[in-house]
């Protein structure tokens, strides 16, 4: 059986950012031992989105000196919610020319390993699903309905 490529969101823009870091860290060593391919899917405090295979590493996030988003072979990226799209667009850099563009990064499933607003309330499963992107985890109406604590 061929490895399944999961892309690993972490980080976001909770107050939960770093125990984020912290659970993306453990997802991604889970699913590697598992024989799976990860692609590591930073989130910063802004929300900008950052792919690459250094985010791998999680002394990129504990020392402060560190900017992961700074470091050679991390690329700022996007999920488009248009779906005929399907993959992660790289942002232009500097480096590039018109015709030396970045590949467009693909996954065949995003798992969030996000904790708290923008995260675990629905609203990354909405982006999920206008991009019609497979994910692991609760839908939008039952991620929302779960942070509501008035409600469970």
């Amino acid at each position: 059986m061929a490895a399944t490529t999961v892309a690993v969101l972490f980080g976001g823009r909770s107050v939960e950012h770093e125990v984020s870091v912290i659970t993306g860290h453990q997802v991604m060593d889970a699913l590697s031992a598992a024989g799976h391919l990860v692609l590591p899917i930073y989130l910063t405090k802004n929300g900008e989105w950052y792919a690459g295979e250094p985010l791998h590493n999680l002394k990129l996030f504990t020392d402060p000196s560190q900017d992961p988003t700074r470091v050679p072979g991390v690329q700022r990226v996007s999920l488009s919610p248009d779906r005929s799209v399907r993959q992660l667009l790289v942002h232009p850099q500097a480096r590039q020319t018109f015709f030396r563009k970045a590949a467009p990064l693909w996954a065949e499933v995003f798992f969030p390993a996000l904790h708290g607003s923008f995260g675990e309330d629905g609203a990354l499963q909405g982006l999920f699903e206008l991009a019609d992107v497979p994910y692991v985890g609760s839908g939008v109406a039952a991620s929302a309905i779960a942070m509501d604590k008035s409600l469970t």
